[in-house]
């Protein structure tokens, strides 16, 4: 029954989210450019103060969160998010946009990892597999919801979606403050050290992890791929169809209402991969969520290139919603994979990595991807964006052909070189 109740609360956390976040997004750049008054320089710096904010503090709040509680940093991440979308939507000036983009990114950076790391914990890492692929799942419901809420709430004024988002996630935030337990959750040992010194501690020790398992390496390497991959593709992809493909002819449809028929396309086509991989894959064996890997961002390169290629509307959406598809279960697929590999004392802490190379990568390949569509054109932008991910490919197969058809576990020895690598990391 507790396992029942943790599982449950999971569930609504990754819902709750999975509603909220669309709310904002279908309104934050009209509004930050109607009402706001920002010029394309501050959107860009806008982003890039999230961005940046998510790399300084993805290992330490990772690290924070295994030396003192993954329930916390959750409950603590939701409240800095909801206050964050609450400044956005109140204060129409750029000082509170930048302040707000720092507060949602810090709340999202607290979060990410956490919540992987605390069901896991809760429920047992064979569990956690299915219930990130059935999150997943729900999450694509609630945010075909939360696009119709935002699109409504816009209707009546621009900033609403933004404050409603905002309010939701502080509520849920309470809510989880209560309500969710935290019963196999182990501090990782300090002994005589104080907080920053088990901080650092903490960070060599997962560190080490990686040093000592090859999947971890390759993994965080394939973040980078996939970092650049998603500064250039998802940054790009509505201004080249908006500016070199066009739209169709079809009544009154305006290209607002198009992008968020797309929108829509794009949250059930995540579904339905996610749903072939809950289905298909064996999430508690390494080789097959290795391969179940390679096919998603084998899958993502071709349709990428299909998208940039075609030349025509209905050729396009075709292979951009193949890509979509792919890219449902990808994230779930890649924490559970993670997860085989990953020590309890670290577990947070390396998830957390995972996420500030991935930041660290979009940082410094946006401006070369926007440098090269100013300089010709999206087209070649995105054809270089899918051709950068080509190298995980390699990675995904070397990996999984090495370590065999079985699921590959923490060697005790690898363990022991891990923790004595962060106790003399010299």
């Amino acid at each position: 029954m507790r396992d029942r109740d943790a599982y449950a609360v999971y569930l609504l956390l990754t819902t709750a989210s999975s509603f909220c976040y669309p709310m904002v997004w279908i309104v934050s750049t009209v509004y930050m450019v109607k009402d706001v008054g920002l010029n394309p320089l501050q959107l860009v710096l806008a982003g890039t103060i999230q961005q940046s904010v998510n790399f300084v503090f993805q290992a330490p709040t990772g690290a924070l969160a295994d030396m003192y509680s993954r329930r916390w940093a959750v409950v603590l991440g939701f409240f800095l998010v909801g206050a964050g979308f609450l400044l956005q939507g109140l204060i129409p000036v750029f000082a509170a946009v930048l302040v707000s983009q720092a507060l949602t990114g810090l709340g999202h950076t607290i979060a990410d990892g956490a919540d992987a790391a605390w069901i896991a914990d809760e429920i047992g890492v064979e569990r956690a597999g299915p219930s990130y692929l059935r999150a997943a799942q729900l999450g694509s419901i609630a945010s075909l919801l939360g696009i119709a809420a935002g699109v409504g709430l816009a209707g009546v004024r621009l900033n609403l979606p933004i404050l409603a988002s905002g309010g939701l996630f502080v509520a849920v935030s309470v809510v989880l403050a209560v309500v969710m337990p935290e019963r196999h959750f182990t501090p990782a040992a300090r002994g005589d050290r104080t907080s920053w010194q088990q901080l650092g501690h903490t960070l060599r020790a997962g560190m080490g992890m990686v040093r000592v398992q090859p999947v971890l390496r390759a993994i965080l390497a394939i973040g980078v791929f996939f970092g650049l991959f998603s500064a250039g593709f998802d940054q790009l992809w509505q201004y080249h169809l908006l500016r070199s493909v066009g739209f169709p002819t079809l009544g009154a449809l305006t290209a607002v209402v198009w992008f968020g028929i797309i929108e829509a396309g794009i949250t059930v086509t995540n579904m339905i991969g996610v749903e072939v991989a809950r289905r298909g894959v064996d999430t508690t064996s390494h080789h097959a969520v290795g391969w179940a890997l390679f096919a998603v961002d084998g899958l993502t390169v071709i349709g990428a290139l299909g998208f940039a290629l075609a030349g025509q509307f209905a050729l396009a959406m075709a292979a951009f919603f193949m890509m979509t598809a792919a890219r449902g279960p990808r994230l779930a697929l890649e924490r559970i994979w993670m997860n085989q590999h990953l020590d309890l004392a670290v577990r947070a802490t390396v998830l957390s990595m995972r996420g500030q190379v991935g930041a660290l990568a979009q940082i410094a390949g946006g401006p070369i991807f926007g440098a090269i569509a100013m300089a010709y054109s999206t087209r070649p932008a995105l054809i270089v964006a899918a051709v950068i991910l080509t190298p995980a490919l390699l990675l995904y197969a070397g990996v999984v052909r090495r370590d065999g058809p079985h699921v590959a576990p923490i060697a005790p020895e690898a363990l022991a070189t891990a923790r004595d690598r962060a106790e003399d990391p010299v």
